[in-house]
């Protein structure tokens, strides 16, 4: 009996020190947000969620701001998936690394992404991101 409890007990708290913070959860829910306008194309969304000189790069080393990357997005309708997403938060600012892939006219495309966001009152902008086209893994 001692030793369920024991057991009980270490894994009740290996599970607190992966629980995810309150920050975590709304930089996740802000991405999330940002993905689903993104995809939609909601110029108003996305004109909430990117802040003020807002620096948003892509793989081809294009640089837009945030009027150049929403009107971008509104036009395309992003057509991409997040994978393996990884967030840490510091403070009044937070980093989101994820492997992306987009879909373009010649296929898929795998992007390593990293976007950083700050907290702005009580909502969560994204400031910068980044992506740089990954190798595709060989074919067997």
């Amino acid at each position: 009996m001692k030793t369920l409890l024991l057991t009980t007990l270490v894994l009740a708290l290996s599970a607190a020190g992966f629980a995810e913070s309150a920050d975590e959860g709304a930089v996740r829910a802000a991405h999330a947000s940002f993905v689903a306008a993104a995809k939609a194309g909601d110029a108003v969304a996305l004109g909430k969620i990117f802040a003020e000189g807002l620096q948003y790069s892509h793989s081809n080393a294009n640089l837009e701001t945030k009027a150049q990357a929403i009107a971008a997005l509104a036009k395309s309708k992003g057509n991409f998936e997040v994978h393996d997403q990884t967030i840490h938060v510091y403070g009044k600012a937070a980093t989101i690394r994820a492997k992306v892939t987009a879909h373009g006219a010649n296929g898929p495309i795998p992007l390593a992404m990293l976007q950083v966001w700050v907290k702005n009152g009580k909502d969560w902008q994204m400031v910068e991101r980044h992506t740089t086209r990954l190798v595709p893994p060989a074919a067997k």
